[in-house]
């Protein structure tokens, strides 16, 4: 299998935590592909040429950091990191808000990389750092309906902790909200977590 991705990605980080801890390292081949490249390889993986995208041994496209982990898990693993979330919806929910706020941390260094060029716009700046905010302080009061053991759930959110410390340096988020810093401190330690950091 060839796992498409770059090591910037917190949704490629989620694959790569996934396939860590179920020991599939010698049947996911990794692949930097960059989205900005249009690689041949990657688009004609994923029109989208967007990363993560798996392609399986037989040709076929598995697509969305969501779907690709489930498959992982499910279909490679044991399923035990998916296990808590397939039938409660208030879990479900907050893999999503996960997600969204993974997706908002992106929009922001995009926003940052635009300022750069002279094409900032204060009104999707201040949007996207209100929404940061609400997202965190959001988690902060639900931190204990995760389940106790390590699922799919914990990384999602984990990975898009560790992105808001790779990427916005600027945004102290720990002192307001004990508990999630704690949650990221214990998750980071690790070894599936530590053996998969983002990097360039």
């Amino acid at each position: 299998m060839q796992l498409y991705l770059t090591y910037s990605s917190p949704f490629a980080r989620n694959v790569r935590i996934v396939v860590y801890e179920h020991g599939l390292q010698s049947c996911v081949s990794e692949h930097f592909s960059h989205p900005f490249h249009n690689g041949k390889e990657l688009t004609s993986s994923n029109p989208l040429g967007k990363v993560p995208c798996l392609s399986l041994d037989n040709g076929t496209t598995i697509m969305d950091s969501e779907v690709i982990c489930a498959y992982l898990d499910k279909q490679l693993g044991d399923g035990r990191l998916s296990k808590a979330l397939d039938n409660d919806w208030n879990l479900k929910t907050l893999y999503s808000a996960g997600t969204g706020l993974m997706e908002t941390l992106v929009f922001r260094q995009v926003e940052k990389v635009r300022e750069r060029e002279g094409l900032a716009s204060e009104f999707w700046w201040q949007r996207y750092n209100n929404a940061i905010v609400r997202t965190l302080n959001f988690f902060e009061s639900r931190i204990a309906q995760l389940p106790d053991t390590l699922s799919l759930l914990h990384i999602n959110l984990g990975s898009a902790l560790s992105y808001l410390d790779f990427r916005h340096e600027d945004f102290e988020w720990r002192s307001e909200r004990p508990q999630l810093a704690v949650f990221s401190k214990n998750l980071e330690a690790l070894e599936s977590f530590s053996a998969n950091t983002l990097h360039e």
